[in-house]
């Protein structure tokens, strides 16, 4: 039996298949195997496969990294609408595994400007703030080499006024909302349910550091 036959009994994942799990694109999964980092070989009718050993190494290699960054204490910049909403965040905070070093503010020229000068790891608008303010922030925020990469938590309502995309109920930060076409390439959107924060933050945190 060949190295290929033998390869080909192993079980594997298609291209697409692949940069679902991995939450990246098709031309990202190219670059990878062309790299060496996923394991792959083609059929004979040319269609790409990929060894789901090296889609498993690829996870447990984030999931250490991710563990590493969130072992230490990262910085969120938060605009607020008013100090309740501050409070009621900051109180959700203090409920995580990581440290975090809050930055609060409640005008948006002084957190774009603040945004620039720490540079956080996360930025959190409050749902209640105006959207078109938020949309202001958020364009600017794009412009800048420094601040261009930060994800962005918006409110599920500002999200789909934003980029103009229906989310379901039950939708969860997919592809679709790291990616969005929005004015902002790392717009990711949190709900009313508060309690999935740090999940969502942890998703925000790996799609910067990957």
């Amino acid at each position: 039996m060949s190295n290929t036959e033998k390869i080909q009994e192993l079980s594997y994942k298609s291209t697409r298949e692949t940069a679902q799990i991995l939450q990246v694109s098709l031309g990202t999964i190219q670059k990878m195997v062309e790299t060496g980092e996923l394991i792959a070989w083609k059929t004979r009718g040319g269609h790409r496969r990929i060894l789901d050993l090296s889609i498993n190494q690829q996870l447990d290699k984030r999931k250490e990294l991710l563990k590493h960054f969130c072992s230490k204490n990262f910085s969120i910049l938060g605009v607020f609408s008013n100090t309740n909403e501050a409070q009621s965040f900051h109180e959700h905070c203090l409920q995580f595994e990581s440290k975090i070093r809050m930055n609060t503010f409640f005008d948006m020229s002084e957190a774009l400007m603040a945004a620039v000068e720490l540079n956080p790891e996360i930025i959190y608008l409050d749902q209640h703030l105006n959207s078109i303010d938020q949309y202001h922030l958020i364009h600017h925020l794009n412009k800048n080499n420094i601040t261009c990469n930060i994800p962005v938590l918006i409110h599920q309502n500002t999200y789909q006024q934003l980029t103009g995309q229906t989310l379901e109920p039950s939708s969860s930060n997919s592809e679709r909302n790291l990616n969005s076409p929005g004015p902002h390439q790392h717009l990711i959107h949190y709900t009313d349910r508060l309690e999935t924060l740090e999940n969502i933050i942890k998703s925000a945190l790996l799609k910067k550091i990957i």
